[in-house]
């Protein structure tokens, strides 16, 4: 059992060693960076993030007014209403969606939805119409057959803080989940995937502001069969 955990932090460390010169990078001018369709929803306001992706997949989605439309590959469309009456009354019906994020490849739309209290996503198949409702944000794996959603709202999220979720011909499923035990409330953060049975994380102390004192927030997923794997990689040392 020692070897078995011993070669798992082997291969984890080199994959991440790979990988770190790359989210150094990423994170330089993060806030120069214009808005793109994607789902980075909490560095981005939530309007300008849809409007780039209407810029950039304007055939397929469009709004008027309160009033959202996706269309689908049947030749339908989906339709998704704001309540904004019930935002202005302070009404606990109150309902926002917005446009984050469109898949090509998994020909998936990803819906951000503002409740009265707490926010989730929506996924919508463009090929089946098929829905599923998540808690947390969806994070696509490059061929969209994979996506790992992160809930860091420990006030009003859902049940888990990460799950893994599989996309099977328009058939949109949640396989895997795991709440933390450890002490405390944690923020994730997904640094990559690596590939459909890998992906590296980041974690942090909730409200520390992302901070990481002691060097012990690498992280990675691991696929092991229909199952996945959480491993949490030891402290670097400082040279």
């Amino acid at each position: 059992m020692h070897m078995l955990v011993r070669m798992i932090y082997i291969l984890v460390s080199g994959w991440l060693a790979l990988l770190l010169p790359g989210h150094a990078a990423a994170q330089v001018g993060t806030n120069a960076v214009p808005v793109t369709c994607g789902v980075d929803i909490e560095n981005q306001k939530a309007d300008a993030l849809e409007a780039a992706c209407l810029r950039e997949f304007g055939k397929l989605a469009s709004r008027k007014g309160d009033r959202l439309t996706l269309r689908l590959e049947t030749g339908g469309s989906k339709a998704y209403q704001d309540d904004a009456k019930a935002c202005d009354a302070d009404d606990a019906r109150c309902t926002y969606y917005r446009l984050a994020a469109y898949q090509p490849k998994a020909q998936v739309y990803s819906i951000w939805i503002q409740y009265y209290e707490g926010s989730g996503f929506e996924l919508l198949s463009a090929g089946t119409g098929n829905v599923l409702r998540l808690s947390g944000t969806p994070y696509f794996s490059a061929d969209g057959s994979r996506f790992i959603v992160i809930d860091n709202d420990y006030a009003y999220g859902g049940p888990y803080d990460l799950a893994v979720g599989s996309n099977t011909g328009g058939s949109l499923s949640l396989d895997w989940q795991q709440v933390s035990n450890e002490g405390g409330p944690l923020e994730w953060r997904v640094h990559r995937w690596i590939d459909n049975d890998h992906i590296a994380l980041r974690v942090f102390k909730a409200d520390t502001g992302q901070k990481c004192p002691d060097n012990n927030c690498e992280a990675m997923l691991v696929r092991f069969g229909n199952s996945w794997a959480l491993h949490r990689l030891p402290a670097k040392q400082p040279r």
